[in-house]
């Protein structure tokens, strides 16, 4: 281009990340133009939210460029965020502003930032909402040592029925780290529900899922969450609402809770009005956090002597798997506790293992989640070096998902990396504490971890830049900075 402007139509690249049809936008005050002597534009990309200084070599006029840009390109968010921008420019053709929303509020400019909109009340563009696309499952005919949906007890795999999602078709920034409970809706499964009382303390990314799915069971919940607002979509499901942990475990007979690390563990069941003010002989306490063996055994000592019974009860599985009920749950500590929650981890879960004494649960789902971080963290690092090897990113996507490499990992991250949207499924913050967490018990054994260790530099590198609360996929941007 040989002369940019502000609201010049564009296509844009951020290191890393093909080109993207953008505007050139005035920035806020408090963001600073990067220090060096490039010639560089704000960019709004669209379909986004996002922002980004660009260098002015890395910018091209969107008429000019439309046709080799759009061309082979399938990906259904690029092509959504072209037909935004070749709107908002049929609209500047005919002396509109460039959206509908600056002529419902005048006031309002297109040009100025998104969270400057965002303070004045501008209303999102909405989308046409995806349908839900249902999955089919075949029987399986193996033997295993997990709860069957069909006969409490025995030990056998059952049909397992996803229930329908209806997902939101509200855009968010690819940064954002907003999640979908409110908008997410279950079809009942066919789970008798017990007629225990259950609570769920710790209504996060994970947890707001799995208590729907109690709820959505006909299970009789009581939730708790620090941020009371986390604990509507429930509430309106028909869940009660507690006023403190110890309020929830008072109330209730089982009491599960879900939250990130080991000190939010100890601090709801220890801390002021915690779990164990309220517990007494019989309750029984689920904590299905994943934290480490040491916690684990403080926390059921804890409330084994008010009379109490304890399990843990970790999950695998991100946000999605949570939605859908179809968590695989690992369990380990008191067995009649384990049989009395038959009918909550049939909601919750396809799955469920019995994986004996205490700590055996936290220790398998840490080396899985070990696993998880450095083959992510590999993943991210073989994109960055076929960008820098002037490959073809996508290419290489598609030949994974050909090979003996694929897999959800590759299909998910590997889209969230090339697309640049990384809500939040498994946050970067709390890989991080996971890969902490499996080094301690690998410095306790003597055994060294050295793929472990390297990748938790990376998410620790991430987690310093600021993307401790975006998916742990954006571990491609410390690599890649």
């Amino acid at each position: 281009m040989s002369r940019i402007e502000i609201g010049d139509f564009v296509w844009a690249k951020m290191t890393g990340y093909p080109y993207w049809p953008g505007k050139i936008v005035e920035p806020e005050d408090d963001i600073k133009k990067p220090k060096g002597k490039s010639e560089m534009h704000f960019v709004r990309f669209y379909g986004t939210g996002d922002h980004a200084w660009t260098k002015v070599d890395l910018i091209k006029d969107f008429a000019e460029h439309k046709k080799s840009l759009i061309s082979g390109s399938r990906r259904s968010n690029f092509l959504d965020a072209v037909k935004e921008i070749e709107h908002a420019c049929e609209r500047r053709e005919k002396g509109l502003p460039d959206t509908s929303e600056e002529e419902s509020e005048a006031e309002s400019s297109d040009d100025e930032p998104l969270s400057k909109r965002a303070k004045g009340g501008a209303k999102s563009t909405p989308t046409k909402e995806p349908k839900p696309v249902p999955r089919k499952k075949k029987p399986s005919t193996k033997k295993s040592a997990y709860l069957s949906r069909e006969e409490p007890g025995r030990r056998m795999s059952g049909d397992i029925r996803t229930p329908d999602i209806k997902l939101s078709a509200a855009r968010r920034s690819p940064d954002s780290t907003a999640d979908a409970d409110s908008t997410t809706q279950y079809t009942p499964r066919e789970v008798i529900a017990t007629d225990k009382k259950i609570g769920f303390l710790g209504l996060g990314i994970m947890g707001s899922s799995m208590a729907m799915s109690l709820v959505s069971t006909g299970h009789d919940v009581t939730v708790w969450n620090r941020t009371t607002d986390r604990c509507t979509p429930a509430v309106k499901a028909g869940a009660k609402l507690g006023t403190s942990p110890s309020d929830v475990v008072q109330a209730c007979d089982i009491i599960f809770s879900c939250v990130s690390d080991p000190g939010a563990v100890r601090d709801i069941v220890i801390g002021n009005a915690g779990v164990l003010q309220g517990m007494s002989s019989g309750k029984g306490f689920v904590d299905m956090s994943t934290i480490d063996v040491d916690t684990v055994k403080e926390i059921a000592e804890a409330v084994c002597m008010r009379g109490g019974r304890y399990l843990e009860a970790p999950v695998n599985g991100s946000k999605k798997e949570a939605e859908q009920g179809n968590l695989v749950i690992l369990a380990a500590g008191d067995r009649s506790l384990y049989m009395d929650c038959y009918s909550c981890f049939e909601s919750m879960g396809k799955k469920t293992f019995f994986m004996g004494e205490l700590g055996n649960a936290a220790k398998n789902k840490l080396i899985m989640n070990m696993m998880l971080g450095s083959f992510t963290a590999s993943l991210a690092e073989s994109l960055t070096l076929a960008e820098k090897a002037g490959l073809d990113q996508y290419t290489l996507l598609e030949v994974l998902n050909l090979s003996g490499l694929s897999c959800d990992v590759v299909k998910s991250k590997g889209a969230a990396i090339m697309e640049g949207h990384f809500p939040a499924s498994h946050p970067l913050r709390h890989m991080q504490k996971d890969m902490k967490l499996v080094l301690q018990i690998g410095e306790e054994l003597e055994q060294p971890l050295h793929v472990a260790g390297a990748a938790n530099e990376l998410f620790k590198r991430g987690k310093a830049m600021g993307y401790g609360d975006r998916d742990m996929a954006c571990v491609y941007r410390a690599i890649n900075a």
